[in-house]
């Protein structure tokens, strides 16, 4: 039996004894071995013993701390280092990224990543379905966005969402043009499997029709036939489509993307086309 299942007093004492901190923190000792190296947990994951003895929970995490036994990850989470000729292994910042549960990067991390851009941030974009604020991870600085998904599934391929983000944000890429990035992308896409890019299509439709209309002109022309189709189906075909494209795909006309400079002309021909029915209306 666990010092957590012993029934507590309303003056925080065991019945018949009174809790010594060195028991608290054999019971801690013992939970943390259960975890591998590496893996970042909070005061959660002591469960009960969280609720009814959180000070002295505290105070055991602090002196396994300064004994060198467990590491701070970030405030609240801690990890059991792995240790080498020079001294305990620094976690990586991904691994703190995916402590944060059901989240990605997005942004210029996602661009660098996905190596249509060499810029590198000094803050982490995190992409999250509700959060929208700034906090620390450490010596990180997170931004949270919030994501276009609602609700981020459990095992979701974070690498179809950075490409999905890409495309979003295509227009404003640092370090790479519009062309450039669908050029990159569609080297990725090709070195899919199938099965890779039909969930990466189930994403698109949750996004805008943009999106949808880059990624159905470059899976046409991945010659992905049956794919496409479902993205055509989804766009209005009056709708024309300013990402700032010029010569990167064959088929950007036939998709009505257009390219840089031509947003005032598109604008005008419209605008005249609609004059000129209605003067053909009036009496």
């Amino acid at each position: 039996m666990s010092l957590a299942d012993y029934p507590l007093t309303v003056k925080g004492r065991l019945r018949g004894f009174v809790v010594k901190k060195e028991s608290v923190i054999e019971v801690v000792r013992q939970r943390i071995k259960q975890f591998s190296t590496g893996e970042i947990f909070g005061y959660e994951a002591f469960g009960e013993l969280a609720l009814t003895r959180r000070k002295a929970l505290t105070q055991a995490l602090s002196q396994l701390v300064k004994r060198e036994e467990l590491k701070r990850a970030y405030t609240a989470n801690f990890y059991r280092p792995d240790w080498n000729k020079y001294g305990a292994v620094p976690i990586f910042d991904a691994e703190r990224i995916n402590s944060l549960g059901n989240v990605y990067v997005t942004g210029l991390d996602a661009h660098n990543a996905l190596g249509i851009s060499t810029q590198i941030p000094m803050i982490v974009t995190i992409a999250h379905p509700t959060k929208h604020y700034r906090r620390r991870l450490g010596r990180l600085r997170i931004r949270y966005v919030r994501s276009t998904l609602k609700e981020i599934p459990d095992g979701a391929d974070c690498a179809l969402l950075m490409i999905l983000d890409s495309i979003k944000d295509i227009k404003h890429i640092q370090d790479a043009s519009p062309d450039d990035a669908v050029r990159r992308l569609l080297w990725i896409i090709k070195r899919f499997e199938k099965h890779r890019v039909e969930k990466l299509v189930e994403y698109a439709l949750h996004y805008p029709p943009r999106v949808r209309a880059v990624l159905g002109a470059m899976l046409e022309h991945a010659r992905y036939k049956r794919l496409r189709s479902v993205l055509k189906a989804t766009l209005n075909p009056q709708t024309e489509y300013h990402v700032g494209l010029k010569d990167s795909l064959p088929n950007l006309k036939k998709w009505k993307l257009l390219g840089p400079g031509r947003t005032y002309k598109a604008w005008k021909r419209r605008w005249e086309k609609r004059r000129n029915e209605a003067q053909t209306f009036e009496p």
